[in-house]
């Protein structure tokens, strides 16, 4: 092990942090920890990555990102680069990682035993983004479990970790996934293999690239990627589907519930400053 260590900090504006994670996963970083608003990178002396390298990628990526969706702010609030004595990350992180519980669903790691009388959901975070303790992930699986039912057609839009592909396909649900990250549909493969469930259809892009269409669809992504695709989720539901859109910031309500309202608002779950909404696509 090397002696010390490189630790970078930046604090995204969280409408985009996602995008920076992807971005960061594709420059060849296999762990991350998100940690006070932001994502924490740890370099080796050794790596191949250099840790002046790394930081000027993200800043031509938030630049370019800026310039692209027309933005007048900076996505980086805060940035620090640090050189510490070097320590053993991955039992420090086994150790800081801690089961949860929503509702009836458990979910734990591969190093950490099932709950009886629960519906238990192993995570792998080696592998995920995505496990339940996030805001807008916690109100999912909430919801999940009030509107899955057995047999149901699902979609989980952006599937991240599979989680919510994983509990729904646990519900008895016939159930497809798919990201624009190739990084989240083999975590999810791999995570719905640790579970025995198996999904239906998994492919790297969007919606877009289905024609199937859905009885209930999940899309846990962020309020502009929604924005964007509104018109290919609507098409895809079918008649009196259901429609669990999460990962919003309460000062989108009102722009979600404007692209929305041509469907009919049943659920409403707010969880500190994100919301989750579910909508019915009543048969015309």
């Amino acid at each position: 092990m090397q002696e010390f260590y490189y630790e970078l900090f930046f604090e995204i504006d969280e409408d985009y942090k996602d995008l920076f994670v992807s971005f960061v996963f594709d420059l060849g970083i296999e762990a991350i920890e998100e940690i006070n608003g932001g994502i924490c990178v740890r370099l080796n002396e050794a790596s191949c990555i250099d840790a002046d390298e790394f930081s000027w990628a993200i800043e031509i990526f938030a630049e370019k990102l800026r310039i692209n969706l027309n933005l007048d702010k900076n996505l980086i609030l805060a940035k620090t680069t640090e050189k510490k004595q070097n320590k053993d990350w991955i039992q420090e992180y086994k150790n800081s990682v801690q089961p949860i519980l929503i509702d009836n669903v458990y979910i734990h790691t591969t190093w950490q035993d099932d709950k009886s009388g629960f519906l238990n959901v192993v995570i792998n975070p080696a592998l995920a983004f995505g496990s339940g303790h996030h805001e807008s992930t916690h109100s999912c699986i909430k919801l999940l479990q009030k509107f899955a039912r057995n047999d149901l057609k699902a979609l989980d839009l952006g599937c991240g970790s599979g989680i919510l592909g994983i509990i729904l396909a646990k519900f008895g649900c016939k159930v497809d996934i798919c990201d624009t990250d190739k990084l989240a549909i083999s975590s999810s493969l791999e995570n719905a293999k640790i579970n025995d469930v198996n999904f239906n259809k998994a492919w790297h892009g969007s919606i877009n690239m289905s024609d199937d269409s859905y009885d209930l669809l999940v899309a846990n992504i962020i309020t502009d990627v929604i924005l964007i695709l509104e018109k290919d989720i609507k098409s895809r539901l079918n008649d009196n589907a259901i429609l669990i859109l999460s990962g919003i910031l309460t000062r989108y309500e009102n722009r979600i519930k404007e692209k929305f309202k041509d469907l009919k608002l049943i659920y409403s779950l707010k969880s500190n400053e994100w919301l989750s909404l579910v909508y019915v696509k009543e048969k015309q």
